[in-house]
């Protein structure tokens, strides 16, 4: 029987939410100078950051606030040298390498995939995962999960992230074998775990080292 481990990847195998919120901040501040102090909390993506700068009536167009968050997330060269570097490494290379022996690992991500291979190869676990699917390569967690399943054709499927909306995805997609769990990223307490299993999480965990543990445990 072949079991297909789906991990999300930002808040799961990487903590982006400093970097990113950092990008946030920044950018917002470098079009408008007034809310440099005033921003306390934002989501972390581009199309955030622009939404604040639109509500502000800040008038600058979509590329040109994604080029300044770039800038600074991967540096002006594309060069990998931005915050990016700054992301803590969530999981326990040691705990990958035993799962990839056994099962196919799979990350369908919001993020970029350049970035997600950055990343897994900065912290030395690109070889742990057979394939990625990114922003570009899926839409939605739903979509890289079917896509995932043709590819692969698992008769089990585990899937991982760590928000409600992904969660709410996984649980419609038409697989009798398909099993999704929640992680706690580093930035929530144990009460974000009530949130993902209302989304539909059929087991809650505190970080991904511990979801890994659980899998080694239970699968066959």
């Amino acid at each position: 029987m072949t079991t297909l481990l789906a991990f999300d990847n930002d808040g799961v195998l990487r903590d982006e939410s400093v970097s990113y919120l950092r990008c946030v901040r920044e950018t917002v501040a470098f079009f408008d100078k007034e809310m440099a102090d005033s921003m306390k909390t934002s989501n972390d993506d581009w199309e955030r950051t622009h939404k604040i700068l639109h509500q502000r009536g800040i008038n600058a167009q979509f590329k040109t606030v994604k080029r300044h968050f770039q800038n600074l997330y991967l540096g002006k060269k594309r060069d990998y040298t931005g915050y990016i570097n700054n992301e803590p490494w969530l999981a326990d290379n040691l705990l990958l390498a035993k799962l990839a022996k056994v099962h196919p690992l799979v990350i369908i991500s919001g993020a970029p995939r350049d970035e997600i291979r950055y990343t897994l190869k900065k912290n030395g676990a690109l070889d742990y995962f057979d394939m990625i699917w990114g922003m570009h390569q899926c839409e939605g967690k739903k979509e890289g999960l079917e896509l995932a399943i043709a590819y692969f054709r698992p008769d089990e499927i585990c899937f991982c992230d760590d928000r409600p909306s992904p969660i709410k995805q996984a649980r419609i997609v038409p697989h009798n074998g398909l099993k999704v769990y929640g992680i706690i990223p580093p930035q929530e307490n144990n009460d974000w775990g009530r949130v993902l299993e209302e989304a539909g999480a059929e087991k809650v965990f505190a970080n991904v080292k511990e979801y890994c543990r659980f899998l080694l445990d239970n699968l066959k």
